[in-house]
């Protein structure tokens, strides 16, 4: 018993850190985003998951595959949630109005004395997805680099401020970034060792990243890759499915790639056919589709794939919908270093890691890449990891799709697990400058993640000039997406204001905080009570930054006098407020 010390000791030290690491992430997590409000997109993200599961209506926000949104609305249905205003509207709104799921999300909400707890249910979800996440980079990173690196790549991902940011918003990138990093993990260990277990976690995988965000058709290549390179490499293959447990010739194992590829297509296809039910239509008994061929011109290539697909039903009407309009987003302005772009910036991804990324993980890893260009003999698992980051940003930089640095979070996992194995390796040399360096970035990254709290949206590290020189750089989700109405009645309610003018980046009531406003131009709350019926201007007006900037403004000058004025409060870094008569 003596003789089993050694080996269970160091487990169970481990074992305590990961449970606190995970512990400490979920905490802040939790804690960071009582203090906010729901960001531009989660009221509809709620509503359409809720409505996927309660009425089997899946016309509200087909932008985007329904696995994440059914996931947060899951706790709904065992709350009391009043739908009578629902039903309600959904009588009086027809499918083709623009704005048809916003109504319909703010009766929901705002319908609802506690519509804090619905969207607190929700977010709980989200955090288990993210701290699911954090066990896989340490599963992986073990895995490749040993008990050490496992935990410093753990640590990383639960100190950092984007990864923090999004870990309870009601979105698609977080449980996408969860998809693809697990799917690639799984993908990576069938094509070492090929077994029933592996090949069914690579799939299933896929399947779910087909249903949770469009981006998932980006993984098929990403493997592909990977594989034709363990193909054409010297190292044999392990099976326990075909009749040789090794398989070495370059045709063995591309016939074994293939069938991982083929089984992960296959499941992903009946995978989006079991979340819409089975069901071609919509809605069920519908009197007419959703017409998806609107989102396309006559001259749109796309056009006669609708039209296949609505004569021969090969995939869900609604599922179609949201990826033609995906194609459709991808022409959309953005906004960079104060100037907008309205076809996007090759810039935008490149600028957006540079100054959303820490700058302690900046260092460590061009402190990594230097140590790797010079290596002899880097890990041979190491491609698996910096590959599928290369592909995945550059296909963001090509794509052009420039709304924050949420679209690239996928890569952000596989950083950190190359980043365990890099300072496990710098760790070993026993330098002992090597050693206090890395220290010192690690606490200096503690620190950062301390000293940000709540505001993790807003963070830009060092060389950009820290979270308030932030929107002179890049707004929307990077900094701005109406996360601070609760921050704004708090700041009111301590200069004794009762009404203020607003500009505000968000699509949550105003008034369900008690915030009087009279809305700005710009404001787009399509369920907004407050400052109607009295409107003679407020002694303050208070402005999202993505409008002081100017972005999503039919007159980008709209708020131009205030953008050279120096704001008397600034509500996390995402709302400004000005005195009215400057």
């Amino acid at each position: 018993m003596n003789g089993l010390q050694p080996y269970w000791r160091p487990r169970v030290g481990a074992a305590v850190i990961v449970v606190a690491l995970l512990s400490f992430f979920s905490f802040i997590s939790l804690t960071a985003t009582l203090q906010k409000s729901p960001t531009f997109d989660e009221p509809l993200h709620i509503y359409a998951g809720y409505s996927y599961l309660q009425w089997r209506d899946f016309r509200v926000n087909p932008e985007h595959p329904p696995l994440a949104k059914v996931l947060a609305a899951l706790p709904l249905l065992a709350l009391d949630v009043d739908t009578v205003s629902i039903t309600r509207a959904q009588r009086d709104f027809v499918q083709q109005r623009k704005d048809y799921g916003w109504i319909l999300a703010g009766h929901l909400f705002m319908s609802n004395e506690d519509a804090e707890s619905l969207f607190l249910y929700a977010k709980l979800v989200m955090i288990g997805l993210a701290a699911t996440l954090g066990i896989f980079v340490f599963l992986w990173a073990r895995a490749l680099y040993g008990l050490t690196a496992g935990i410093v790549a753990l640590a990383i991902y639960s100190f950092d401020p984007n990864v923090l940011a999004h870990s309870s918003i009601v979105h698609t990138d977080m449980p996408f970034a969860l998809c693809f990093f697990a799917g690639t993990y799984f993908f990576w260990r069938t094509i070492n060792r090929f077994t029933w277990i592996n090949l069914l976690c690579t799939s299933l995988f896929f399947a779910f990243s087909s249903i949770t965000k469009f981006s998932f058709i980006v993984i098929l290549p990403v493997w592909a890759v990977l594989g034709i390179i363990r193909v054409f490499s010297s190292e044999p293959q392990q099976s326990q499915i075909t009749s040789s447990e090794v398989v070495d010739r370059a045709s063995s194992k591309l016939l074994l790639l293939a069938i991982v590829l083929a089984t992960a297509v296959t499941m992903a296809y009946v995978g989006v056919w079991t979340a819409y039910g089975f069901r071609f239509d919509a809605v069920g008994q519908q009197t007419e589709q959703m017409l998806v061929g609107r989102l396309l011109s006559e001259e749109n290539w796309l056009s006669s794939l609708v039209v296949l697909n609505s004569n021969y039903f090969v995939l869900p009407e609604a599922w179609v919908s949201g990826l033609l309009d995906t194609f459709k987003d991808l022409d959309r302005s953005s906004y960079l270093f104060g100037e907008i772009y309205n076809d996007g910036s090759w810039l935008y991804f490149p600028t957006a890691f540079t100054v959303k990324t820490p700058l302690p993980t900046l260092l460590l890893i061009a402190s990594g890449m230097g140590l790797w260009l010079f290596r002899r003999h880097a890990h041979k698992g190491e491609i698996f990891l910096l590959l599928p980051v290369f592909i995945f940003f550059s296909v963001a930089v090509w794509s052009r799709l420039n709304i924050g640095v949420r679209h690239i979070l996928p890569i952000y996992p596989f950083l950190f697990v190359w980043l365990g194995g890099t300072l496990k390796a710098i760790w070993v040399r026993e330098n002992h400058a090597a050693r206090f360096s890395i220290l010192f970035l690690g606490i200096w990254l503690l620190l950062s993640c301390l000293k940000t709290y709540p505001d993790y949206l807003a963070f830009f590290n060092e060389l950009a000039g820290g979270p308030e020189n932030g929107r002179r750089i890049l707004v929307d989700s990077n900094l701005d997406w109406g996360q601070d109405l609760k921050g704004l009645k708090l700041w009111m309610d301590s200069h004794k204001l009762k009404k203020i003018e607003f500009a505000y980046f968000g699509t949550v009531d105003p008034s369900y905080y008690g915030i009087d406003a009279v809305p700005a131009p710009g404001s787009i709350t399509p369920f907004w009570r407050g400052g109607k019926d009295n409107l003679p201007t407020a002694s303050y007006i208070a402005i999202s930054a993505t409008y002081l900037e100017g972005l999503y403004l039919a007159d980008r000058d709209t708020y131009a006098v205030f953008r050279g004025k120096t704001p008397i409060a600034s509500i996390g870094h995402s709302i400004l407020v000005f005195p009215r008569d400057q």
